[in-house]
């Protein structure tokens, strides 16, 4: 498997408009496992195409200022950070996320919620990645529960 670095590098070349770069302050960074790369990919894609075909009908600002900010894990699913997206695209991005919470971030297989053992940390991993890194099914209703 690629490492993030390359894999960003490729798409950068592959999904030109999702990555260019308008300037500002926000720096971008990728900081997930490589399991929901076919997620991320599909994703870029999808708003690759969506921007190619505003741009084609004569509808998309040059200035705009679409840009992706960041891509993350945070709570046990992905978390993709945008400027300038329109309503098309935010529901791109929600579809993806949803995605996530069942696919193993570490190896894109089926996968579930799972937190830390003694602790409130989600992943979202396949059975063996949450034993191999010691973790346990979530349980949202006994979550709540304790903090009742």
């Amino acid at each position: 498997m690629k490492d993030q670095n390359s894999t960003y590098e490729d798409w950068k070349k592959r999904f030109p408009r999702c990555f260019e770069r308008k300037g500002g302050w926000m720096a971008f960074s990728l900081e997930y496992n490589a399991g929901w790369n076919g997620i991320v990919e599909e994703l870029l894609g999808k708003i690759e195409g969506h921007l190619a075909e505003k741009q084609a009908l004569g509808l998309l600002d040059p200035d705009c200022g679409f840009q992706i900010n960041q891509i993350k894990e945070k709570f046990g699913t992905l978390r993709f950070y945008v400027s300038g997206a329109d309503d098309t695209i935010f529901g791109f991005i929600d579809e993806a996320e949803r995605k996530t919470a069942n696919t193993c971030e570490m190896c894109g297989n089926s996968g579930a919620l799972y937190t830390k053992r003694g602790k409130f940390w989600l992943r979202t991993f396949c059975a063996a990645h949450a034993e191999e890194y010691d973790y346990e099914p979530y349980n949202s209703e006994a979550a709540n529960e304790d903090t009742e």
